[in-house]
């Protein structure tokens, strides 16, 4: 069946995880006074990266990563360094991957929250990818921060792809104050990386882009899981900080790209696991919508036990995940980075 539907997006949970709670004497989010929405000039394809039709066709759009885009003004960049700084105290280590980073944010912070739920800024991304999409389906995923590591012979965070799929990176702290330390993406696709890593090799210097940020507030816009990024070695130790919000798309068509193993080696089991499930419940629920209103008058009773098992594939993933003892790992290219 050709999919007609878009899925409502997931509700907000009404109520916060024990142990967590917002933060007092916080400013009170105001899209009118703290966003100041640019487009970005340009962006890259996922062709222009080097992947195939077949595997593009498996993405929700065919789109990559912008060129630099505006989201915050310049009390909104301010209004949210104070918040993170406040947060900062919550922080914990990503393990190899990276030294210090905070999650969860949305449970500690109205005004991250009202950011990362922003109606006007899900409307920006969704003409930025060219489909209709919606702030991400698991919170824990909404206004992840990422911190400048102690040491400076290690990578703020190493060459990897993302657990989730559509999102953009802001700088939080302001760029022109750093040295090094540059967000940067390779102009390739994941296999070519692996193939480098396979034989030890380096990434092309040629073939690494580093998008100049003007300020604190900008942002570049992805779908991470398709394109290889890091955080590169800060010469100089600086409070980096940069902030990452997740989206997922309205349309139901692609697979979920959604890497669980990843998040359970880093995210509380009390929030990880029932936000999974809800995630794939929320997946499977717009899948059977599309169902109950689409399928057809049929004797074909493989043409409906088809759309039965793909409808309901998500919330199999997802007692799979939830059934197994095995210990989550984190995938990032380990040898790139030396």
């Amino acid at each position: 069946m050709k999919n007609q539907l878009l899925n409502s997006p997931i509700t907000f949970p009404k109520n916060l995880p024990e142990g967590y709670q917002y933060l007092e004497d916080e400013p009170v989010y105001d899209p009118k006074k703290h966003l100041a929405l640019e487009y970005p000039k340009d962006s890259i394809s996922l062709k222009d990266l080097g992947y195939s039709a077949e595997e593009i066709s498996k993405c929700p759009t065919e789109f990559a990563i912008s060129g630099v885009a505006r989201l915050l003004s310049n009390e909104g960049s301010e209004e949210l360094m104070k918040v993170i700084q406040k947060l900062k105290t919550f922080s914990s280590s990503g393990g190899s991957r990276i030294q210090h980073m905070l999650r969860g944010c949305v449970y500690r912070s109205r005004f991250l929250r009202d950011l990362c739920l922003c109606p006007e800024v899900s409307s920006f991304m969704s003409k930025i990818y060219g489909i209709p999409v919606s702030p991400h389906s698991i919170p824990l995923h909404l206004g992840h921060c990422n911190f400048a590591p102690d040491d400076l012979n290690r990578a703020v965070d190493r060459w990897h792809t993302d657990t989730i799929g559509l999102d953009y990176v802001m700088i939080v702290s302001d760029p022109t104050k750093q040295v090094g330390g540059e967000f940067q993406y390779y102009m390739g696709t994941k296999n070519e990386v692996e193939k480098i890593t396979n034989k030890g090799e380096k990434l092309s210097e040629k073939k690494i882009k580093s998008p100049h940020f003007p300020g604190p507030g900008y942002i570049v816009v992805m779908q991470g899981n398709m394109v290889v990024h890091r955080g590169a070695k800060l010469k100089e130790h600086f409070d980096r900080i940069t902030m990452v919000n997740a989206y997922v798309p309205l349309e139901i068509e692609s697979d979920d790209p959604s890497r669980f193993s990843d998040v359970k080696s880093v995210d509380p089991h009390q929030l990880l696991f029932p936000e999974w499930a809800k995630h794939k419940a929320w997946l499977s629920r717009g899948k059977l919508n599309r169902l109950i209103e689409e399928l057809p008058f049929t004797d074909d009773t493989h043409l409906i036990i088809k759309e039965l098992k793909d409808a309901i594939k998500d919330v199999e993933t997802a007692i799979n995940d939830l059934s197994s003892n095995e210990d989550g790992q984190q995938n990032y290219y380990v040898d790139l980075d030396k």
